[in-house]
Protein backbone atom coordinates (compact mmCIF):
# COMPACT_ATOMS: atom_id res chain seq x y z
CA UNK A 1 0.00 0.00 0.00
CA UNK A 2 1.39 3.14 -1.07
CA UNK A 3 1.01 6.63 0.53
CA UNK A 4 1.78 10.29 -0.32
CA UNK A 5 2.46 12.36 2.51
CA UNK A 6 4.57 15.61 3.22
CA UNK A 7 8.17 16.32 4.47
CA UNK A 8 6.62 17.35 7.48
CA UNK A 9 5.00 13.48 7.95
CA UNK A 10 8.21 11.96 8.57
CA UNK A 11 8.36 13.53 12.14
CA UNK A 12 5.92 13.79 15.14
CA UNK A 13 5.48 15.97 18.01
CA UNK A 14 6.27 13.50 20.34
CA UNK A 15 9.21 14.71 22.19
CA UNK A 16 9.75 17.83 24.86
CA UNK A 17 12.47 20.41 23.93
CA UNK A 18 15.11 19.07 25.48
CA UNK A 19 14.82 15.76 23.31
CA UNK A 20 13.81 17.29 20.09
CA UNK A 21 17.11 19.45 20.29
CA UNK A 22 19.38 16.51 21.07
CA UNK A 23 18.53 15.12 17.35
CA UNK A 24 18.92 18.17 15.85
CA UNK A 25 22.54 17.44 15.09
CA UNK A 26 21.17 14.26 13.23
CA UNK A 27 18.71 16.14 11.50
CA UNK A 28 21.02 18.86 10.10
CA UNK A 29 23.62 15.88 9.00
CA UNK A 30 20.43 14.20 7.11
CA UNK A 31 19.70 17.52 5.33
CA UNK A 32 23.56 17.60 4.28
CA UNK A 33 23.70 14.57 3.01
CA UNK A 34 20.26 14.53 1.08
CA UNK A 35 21.15 17.79 -0.72
CA UNK A 36 24.69 16.19 -1.33
CA UNK A 37 22.76 12.54 -2.91
CA UNK A 38 20.39 15.45 -4.96
CA UNK A 39 23.73 17.17 -6.32
CA UNK A 40 25.53 13.62 -6.47
CA UNK A 41 28.80 15.35 -5.22
CA UNK A 42 29.54 16.30 -1.61
CA UNK A 43 32.05 19.33 -0.85
CA UNK A 44 32.60 17.92 2.66
CA UNK A 45 32.74 14.61 4.45
CA UNK A 46 29.57 13.80 5.57
CA UNK A 47 28.43 12.28 8.67
CA UNK A 48 27.04 8.60 8.09
CA UNK A 49 26.67 7.80 12.11
CA UNK A 50 24.79 11.13 12.09
CA UNK A 51 22.74 10.13 9.14
CA UNK A 52 22.44 6.35 10.17
CA UNK A 53 21.00 8.06 13.62
CA UNK A 54 18.77 10.28 11.62
CA UNK A 55 17.35 6.77 9.59
CA UNK A 56 16.80 5.10 13.02
CA UNK A 57 14.81 8.09 14.23
CA UNK A 58 12.97 8.85 11.54
CA UNK A 59 12.13 4.75 11.32
CA UNK A 60 11.41 5.07 14.56
CA UNK A 61 8.62 8.06 13.99
CA UNK A 62 7.16 5.95 11.44
CA UNK A 63 6.50 3.08 13.25
CA UNK A 64 4.96 4.52 16.54
CA UNK A 65 1.75 3.34 17.59
CA UNK A 66 1.78 0.32 14.69
CA UNK A 67 0.82 -2.87 14.74
CA UNK A 68 4.82 -4.21 14.38
CA UNK A 69 7.48 -5.10 16.49
CA UNK A 70 10.57 -2.26 15.11
CA UNK A 71 13.53 -4.79 14.63
CA UNK A 72 14.45 -8.29 15.41
CA UNK A 73 15.75 -9.64 18.73
CA UNK A 74 15.43 -6.58 20.23
CA UNK A 75 15.18 -6.38 24.19
CA UNK A 76 11.98 -5.17 25.76
CA UNK A 77 10.26 -4.78 22.03
CA UNK A 78 6.85 -4.18 22.04
CA UNK A 79 4.31 -3.93 19.06
CA UNK A 80 4.64 -0.05 17.83
CA UNK A 81 7.02 0.98 20.53
CA UNK A 82 10.90 1.03 19.74
CA UNK A 83 12.74 -0.88 22.00
CA UNK A 84 15.25 0.81 24.85
CA UNK A 85 17.98 0.22 22.60
CA UNK A 86 16.89 1.83 19.48
CA UNK A 87 15.89 4.97 21.44
CA UNK A 88 19.37 4.74 22.78
CA UNK A 89 20.70 4.54 18.98
CA UNK A 90 18.45 7.20 18.10
CA UNK A 91 19.78 10.17 20.48
CA UNK A 92 23.37 8.80 19.94
CA UNK A 93 24.51 6.96 23.09
CA UNK A 94 24.45 3.87 21.26
CA UNK A 95 25.30 2.20 17.63
CA UNK A 96 24.06 -0.47 15.51
CA UNK A 97 26.25 -3.53 15.67
CA UNK A 98 25.52 -7.01 14.93
CA UNK A 99 25.93 -5.95 11.68
CA UNK A 100 22.83 -3.97 11.76
CA UNK A 101 22.94 0.02 10.30
CA UNK A 102 22.55 1.51 6.74
CA UNK A 103 23.45 -0.48 3.48
CA UNK A 104 23.81 1.66 0.28
CA UNK A 105 22.03 0.55 -2.87
CA UNK A 106 24.00 0.21 -5.79
CA UNK A 107 21.19 -0.64 -8.70
CA UNK A 108 22.92 -1.96 -11.87
CA UNK A 109 20.32 -0.76 -14.42
CA UNK A 110 19.27 2.97 -14.08
CA UNK A 111 16.36 3.66 -12.40
CA UNK A 112 14.81 6.99 -13.08
CA UNK A 113 13.17 8.81 -9.94
CA UNK A 114 11.91 12.15 -9.59
CA UNK A 115 14.82 14.72 -8.42
CA UNK A 116 13.04 15.94 -5.22
CA UNK A 117 11.74 12.42 -4.19
CA UNK A 118 11.90 10.93 -0.50
CA UNK A 119 10.30 7.96 0.02
CA UNK A 120 10.60 5.30 3.15
CA UNK A 121 9.29 1.64 2.83
CA UNK A 122 9.07 -0.97 5.55
CA UNK A 123 10.13 -4.14 5.26
CA UNK A 124 7.84 -6.67 7.56
CA UNK A 125 6.81 -10.02 7.84
CA UNK A 126 5.81 -11.98 10.88
CA UNK A 127 4.75 -9.06 12.63
CA UNK A 128 8.04 -7.54 12.94
CA UNK A 129 9.28 -4.62 11.18
CA UNK A 130 13.08 -5.98 9.71
CA UNK A 131 14.31 -2.72 8.44
CA UNK A 132 13.58 0.11 5.83
CA UNK A 133 14.34 1.43 2.56
CA UNK A 134 14.72 4.75 1.78
CA UNK A 135 14.96 6.83 -1.22
CA UNK A 136 16.76 10.35 -0.53
CA UNK A 137 16.92 11.83 -3.40
CA UNK A 138 18.43 9.63 -5.96
CA UNK A 139 20.70 7.67 -3.24
CA UNK A 140 18.93 4.28 -1.73
CA UNK A 141 19.62 2.94 1.73
CA UNK A 142 18.15 0.04 3.44
CA UNK A 143 18.46 0.56 7.37
CA UNK A 144 19.06 -2.99 8.46
CA UNK A 145 17.87 -3.64 11.70
CA UNK A 146 18.35 -7.54 11.45
CA UNK A 147 21.06 -8.68 14.04
CA UNK A 148 23.73 -10.39 13.08
CA UNK A 149 23.16 -10.87 9.21
CA UNK A 150 24.27 -8.87 6.44
CA UNK A 151 20.90 -8.85 4.29
CA UNK A 152 20.37 -10.47 1.19
CA UNK A 153 18.69 -7.99 -1.56
CA UNK A 154 15.38 -6.65 -1.04
CA UNK A 155 14.18 -8.61 -3.33
CA UNK A 156 14.90 -11.70 -1.57
CA UNK A 157 13.30 -10.45 2.13
CA UNK A 158 10.79 -9.00 0.38
CA UNK A 159 10.06 -10.34 -2.87
CA UNK A 160 7.74 -7.91 -5.84
CA UNK A 161 7.95 -4.48 -3.27
CA UNK A 162 10.29 -2.50 -5.06
CA UNK A 163 11.18 -1.61 -8.83
CA UNK A 164 13.68 -4.95 -9.58
CA UNK A 165 16.55 -2.42 -9.92
CA UNK A 166 16.70 -1.67 -6.29
CA UNK A 167 15.23 -5.07 -5.29
CA UNK A 168 18.34 -6.52 -6.62
CA UNK A 169 20.88 -3.67 -6.35
CA UNK A 170 23.94 -5.09 -4.49
CA UNK A 171 24.14 -3.79 -1.00
CA UNK A 172 26.98 -1.95 0.72
CA UNK A 173 27.47 -1.28 4.46
CA UNK A 174 28.42 1.83 5.62
CA UNK A 175 30.68 3.06 2.39
CA UNK A 176 33.57 5.28 2.37
CA UNK A 177 32.92 6.79 -0.82
CA UNK A 178 31.07 6.36 -3.72
CA UNK A 179 30.64 7.56 -7.35
CA UNK A 180 27.23 8.74 -8.66
CA UNK A 181 26.44 9.78 -12.05
CA UNK A 182 24.85 12.89 -12.62
CA UNK A 183 23.53 14.61 -15.24
CA UNK A 184 25.01 13.97 -19.13
CA UNK A 185 27.15 11.12 -17.43
CA UNK A 186 28.77 13.78 -15.69
CA UNK A 187 30.15 11.76 -12.45
CA UNK A 188 30.47 13.08 -8.89
CA UNK A 189 31.76 11.33 -6.06
CA UNK A 190 30.16 11.33 -2.76
CA UNK A 191 32.27 10.60 0.67
CA UNK A 192 31.44 9.41 4.35
CA UNK A 193 32.73 9.46 7.47
CA UNK A 194 31.11 6.74 9.75
CA UNK A 195 33.38 7.69 13.02
CA UNK A 196 30.73 6.66 15.98
CA UNK A 197 31.18 8.31 19.06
Amino acid sequence: MEKIVGINALQRKILCVKHNNDLSLADAAAKHAIEAFAAGRSYSVLNGALLERWLVKTAINLSVGGDFHIGYGMNDSKPGWPSPYLLAVAFGDEILCAKMGAYFLFPEKPYIYRAAEIFVVPLYRDGRIGGFVFGLRGQFILLSLYPGHIPPSIEALVPGLLPESIARAPLYYRPDSFGVCIENGVRGEIKMQWQHA
